[in-house]
C-alpha cells in the first residue's frame, strides 16, 4: 500500500493570525483615539503620589519620592502660571499695579481650567478668625476692582481656610467664615466698586479645596485666602 501524501502547508502564518492581527491592531487603534480624547490631570496625579506618600510612612517627608512640585503647583484645580490670552490685557494692567503697590506673595496671579485667578492671602484681607475686610484690603480691592471695572468676564469670588478649626459664636465652623469672607468681598465689590451684581457670586469651600498640603504654617498661610476667578468664556 502507498501512504498518502500529507498535503503541504502554504508558507508563511496560519489564515487564523492575520484574522487575529486586525483585531489586535483596531483595538490598539481604539485606546490611542480614546487616549487623545483624554488629558493627563497632573495635579490629580500629585494628590495620589502625596497620599500614597502619608499612607505608606505616616508623614509627608519620610519617604523620599523626589522633588513635588507643590510649591507652584496647587492641589486643585489645575494650575497654570501663564494667563490665558483673552485675560492677557486684564493681567497686565492688575500685575503692573500689585508691583507698584508692592504687595510681593501676598497676591498670586495665576490661570485654571475656569478661567484667571487673582489670590489674596488671609495675612493682608483679614486678621485671623475676622471676616472683616481690613482697611489695606479695602484699598487694594478698590484698585484691582478698578480694573475689573474696565473688563466684561463674569466673577467668581472663592473663601478658603486651612484646617485649623474654628469655633466661635459668628463662625462655628471654616464653612461659615470662608462664605462670610467671599460675601463681604463680594459686597464691597458691589457697594463701594460698583460692579453689576449680575456678574458677581460667592462661594465659602472652607478647608477642602487647598492649593498646597496643610503641613507646616507656612503652606496653611497660603491655603487661607480669597480667590476672584474671572470664568473663561468657554466656561459654561
Amino acid at each position: 500500500m502507498f501512504k498518502r501524501k500529507e498535503k503541504e502547508q502554504p508558507p508563511g502564518s496560519p489564515a487564523w493570525m492575520t484574522t487575529y492581527s486586525d483585531l489586535v491592531t483596531q483595538l490598539l487603534a481604539f485606546f490611542v483615539l480614546l487616549f487623545s480624547f483624554s488629558s493627563i490631570n497632573e495635579t490629580k496625579y500629585q494628590q495620589i503620589v502625596y497620599s500614597l506618600r502619608t499612607a505608606l510612612t505616616g508623614s509627608s517627608g519620610v519617604l523620599d519620592m523626589g522633588p513635588q512640585p507643590f510649591e507652584s503647583l496647587p492641589m486643585l484645580p489645575d494650575y497654570s502660571s501663564e494667563v490665558g490670552e483673552e485675560f492677557i490685557e486684564v493681567y497686565e494692567e492688575i500685575q503692573g499695579m500689585l508691583e507698584e503697590e508692592g504687595v510681593g506673595t501676598a497676591v498670586e496671579i495665576y490661570s485654571e481650567t475656569r478661567g484667571m485667578v487673582i489670590s489674596f492671602k488671609e495675612k493682608i484681607f483679614f486678621d485671623i478668625g475676622s471676616a472683616d475686610l481690613r482697611p489695606e484690603a479695602r484699598n487694594l480691592l478698590s484698585k484691582v476692582g478698578k480694573v475689573l471695572l474696565k473688563d466684561d468676564h463674569d466673577i467668581r469670588v472663592e473663601g478658603h481656610t486651612c484646617d485649623l478649626p474654628i469655633r466661635t459664636s459668628f463662625y462655628p465652623t471654616n464653612w461659615e467664615l470662608s462664605t462670610t469672607r467671599a460675601t463681604n468681598v463680594t459686597r464691597f465689590l458691589i457697594d463701594v466698586v460698583g460692579l453689576a451684581p449680575e456678574r458677581l457670586g460667592a462661594t465659602g469651600y472652607a478647608e477642602f479645596q487647598p492649593i498646597v498640603p496643610n503641613t507646616s504654617e507656612e503652606e496653611r498661610v497660603r491655603n487661607r485666602r480669597v480667590d476672584l476667578l474671572l470664568l473663561s468664556s468657554n466656561t459654561f
